[in-house]
């Protein structure tokens, strides 16, 4: 057999066994997309719906096992903070609860990180309103606010804070703070009280080095509430340190007792 016969055989061999190889690479693709998109659907039933269970307020852990039963997906979906459940707990879900979905959906879930909790900022050294307002700005409480004669601190400079900082915080918690009234006086004069208001009086009093004593208060519609209308020491005479003063405070008609004393 000559050479070109056998070249001939060959090649008529090569493209018997290429067409056979594409017929069956045929009949694979074709058994396969059969399969994949025919006959396991029908297997598994994925054209039912279910309904999306209600898996907030649990934990991711608990949601994930509950939605993988009803043949659905937990998803991991932003984090918030939330102060009324602990980390680790769903609070929301997208689809909602009771939403009919696909088997093998995707549901996702927004997780709490609990409480947010921040470091404690310094306040001792900034001006009161500025703390005032940054306290506002950061969600926390003011508590109490207190005055004292301070040496190193200027009037109206908040001279210390009930909680240290850099110390963990959550949103809404209380501050007490110390206001500085300036340097003790050398000299205690009686301030003249008169036409006051009654929280101005009283710091009026603390700086002065006095002691508030009794508040008694009388009815009047000619002053506005809270005004000083009477003092028990005149004004501008000379005292001892610590010396009480009582004050007379007005009020509306019908109204109760006012303010207590510091």
């Amino acid at each position: 057999m000559n050479k070109k016969i056998m070249h001939k055989m060959r090649s008529i061999i090569t493209r018997a066994l290429l067409k056979n190889l594409t017929i069956s690479m045929g009949i694979l693709i074709f058994i396969y997309v059969l399969f994949d998109f025919l006959l396991m659907p029908i297997f598994t039933r994925h054209w039912q719906s279910v309904a999306v269970p209600d898996v907030t307020h649990l934990s991711s852990q608990a949601a994930d096992k509950l939605l993988s039963k009803a043949g659905l997906i937990a998803a991991k979906g932003p984090e918030k903070y939330d102060e009324n459940f602990p980390p680790g707990f769903v609070l929301f879900q997208n689809p909602k609860a009771g939403s009919p979905v696909k088997k093998g959906r995707r549901i996702y879930l927004t997780v709490g990180k609990g409480e947010k909790v921040f470091p404690m900022p310094l306040l001792v050294g900034k001006p009161e309103r500025d703390v005032k307002f940054l306290l506002e700005q950061l969600n926390l409480h003011l508590g109490s606010v207190t005055f004292e004669n301070d040496n190193f601190y200027h009037e109206g400079v908040v001279s210390n804070q009930s909680i240290e900082p850099e110390t963990q915080v959550a949103v809404g918690t209380s501050v007490d703070l110390v206001v500085s009234i300036g340097i003790e006086p050398t000299e205690f004069v009686v301030p003249d009280l008169v036409g006051k208001s009654e929280d101005d009086a009283k710091l009026s009093i603390k700086k002065a080095g006095l002691t508030l004593g009794e508040i008694t208060y009388q009815e009047t519609n000619k002053l506005v509430p809270s005004t000083v209308i009477n003092q028990s020491l005149q004004a501008g005479l000379d005292v001892a340190k610590g010396d009480t003063l009582d004050i007379v405070v007005s009020k509306l008609a019908g109204s109760k007792e006012g303010k207590k004393p510091w």
